[in-house]
């Protein structure tokens, strides 16, 4: 069955070395000239300057494009070249409707139509493993089931033409909810601060898994989104879920907070990263939730634990508000080290000039448990940096100090953190 193959896309290209691996491709044909020619001398076929030149020497024609509009004007351009009794298939994804016009046009010629839209995205495309919703003539499907097999693993007939983008259509749905939830669980984890690879590796195996979650979590888990399912090719098809929905009077939720979603996405530039990079939408509304203080259990927990506290901004003066506070911490028997490059000594501890310095004044085995800044509120965002580097356990911004974006970034690196509080009130309101 000579079969020729025009769109070599992401997805278009492996599916037509697919078919060549399994004896069918004749010929192939692209927009861009020179993706065919590279193509064809990779594969040793044809490259057709021109689709109606492709139909004219194939049995079927498979079409892989990206919009209903592309759909149309390439089956419009193939047309005069088709034989009657040829084999039009297109996987690309599509309304049913333009499916079914798309159809009139081939049958206009003599030659049968299938709608045949392909999930699985570019690895199935690669591994020829996609899964295929087919729709049109069953005689026409059980004719196509060779060069459908030779692109897919499961293959599967649907009803009359429109019916696989009706299917597809559904599957696009599922997609939208699945990788919404993937991103929002990720963000939730990291929130957490989970080992998020073992997250992935456990939760695979778990009931709430999917190919999404398998597949496309370790891309949030590294903050890469390369182009598989690219978001602006998910946005096309979910507008097309939401207006056959519409036609049945239904709105449907799921996929209109996805749209409202990927616009967002492609308003910032991320419209051609693969559509896991809504994890970034997600992990906003963690990074940028009010901040609010632990409970005050939490803090009473942290007071009586810790041993040695570093004080940036601590000032020599005697009548400053951080003298008085780290003289009272010192009562409390905490040992309390100067931060700041404007004295030698204060209170009877050794100054050092900025927190990469401490491992200078600290014993053996001594490590900071806390540290407190007396700092402007523009000098704080650097502080906080230099915590988040040194892996810092807990941070202590004194009461006056505002900062809740500083302060989210670092809760979000796992530093236990406590804004606009004085340490020794609370430590005093513990007793002993």
């Amino acid at each position: 069955m000579r079969t020729g193959f025009l769109g070599l896309g992401a997805m278009g290209a492996p599916m037509a070395r697919n078919l060549h691996k399994a004896g069918l491709l004749q010929g192939v044909w692209n927009r861009s000239a020179d993706r065919a020619a590279a193509l064809a001398q990779e594969l040793g076929c044809t490259a057709a300057a021109t689709p109606a030149e492709l139909a004219a020497q194939c049995e079927t024609l498979v079409l892989c494009v990206s919009a209903d509009t592309d759909v149309l004007e390439v089956v419009r351009a193939l047309a005069p070249g088709l034989k009657p009794g040829g084999l039009v298939i297109d996987c690309s994804t599509v309304s049913a409707d333009t499916a079914r016009a798309a159809g009139a046009l081939v049958a206009a010629r003599g030659a049968a139509f299938l709608d045949c839209p392909v999930s699985g995205g570019v690895e199935g495309a690669q591994k020829g493993t996609l899964a295929i919703m087919c729709g049109g003539d069953e005689a026409a499907f059980e004719r196509a089931k060779p060069v459908l097999e030779a692109m897919g693993r499961t293959v599967r007939w649907f009803g009359p033409q429109g019916a696989g983008q009706a299917t597809k259509a559904t599957n696009q749905i599922m997609c939208a909810g699945i990788i919404r939830a993937v991103g929002e669980a990720m963000a939730f984890a990291r929130a957490q601060h989970l080992p998020l690879e073992r997250v992935v590796e456990t939760l695979g195996q778990g009931a709430g898994s999917s190919w999404y979650f398998v597949n496309r979590a370790p891309y949030m888990v590294r903050g890469s989104f390369p182009a598989g399912f690219r978001v602006r090719l998910h946005e096309k098809d979910l507008r097309i879920c939401r207006d056959m929905a519409a036609a049945s009077g239904v709105a449907l939720p799921v996929v209109d907070d996805v749209l409202r979603e990927y616009a967002e996405l492609i308003r910032r530039g991320h419209g051609d990263e693969d559509i896991s990079s809504i994890y970034r939408l997600k992990q906003e509304l963690f990074e940028q939730a009010p901040f609010t203080n632990p409970a005050p259990d939490a803090i009473a927990a942290l007071l009586r634990r810790i041993r040695t506290i570093a004080v940036v901004g601590l000032s020599s003066d005697p009548s400053r508000p951080s003298h008085g506070v780290a003289r009272q911490l010192q009562r409390f028997g905490y040992r309390v080290i100067p931060v700041t490059p404007t004295a030698e000594e204060i209170l009877g501890e050794r100054c050092v000039p900025s927190l990469d310095a401490l491992g200078d004044v600290l014993a053996p085995g001594e490590q900071v448990d806390l540290v407190d800044v007396f700092r402007r509120p523009e000098h704080v965002a650097a502080v906080v940096d230099d915590c988040i580097r040194l892996g810092v356990p807990a941070l202590w911004l004194q009461d006056g100090v505002v900062d809740e974006a500083t302060a989210r970034r670092a809760r979000a690196a796992g530093i236990f953190t406590v804004m606009d509080r004085c340490v020794y009130r609370d430590r005093a309101a513990l007793g002993g």
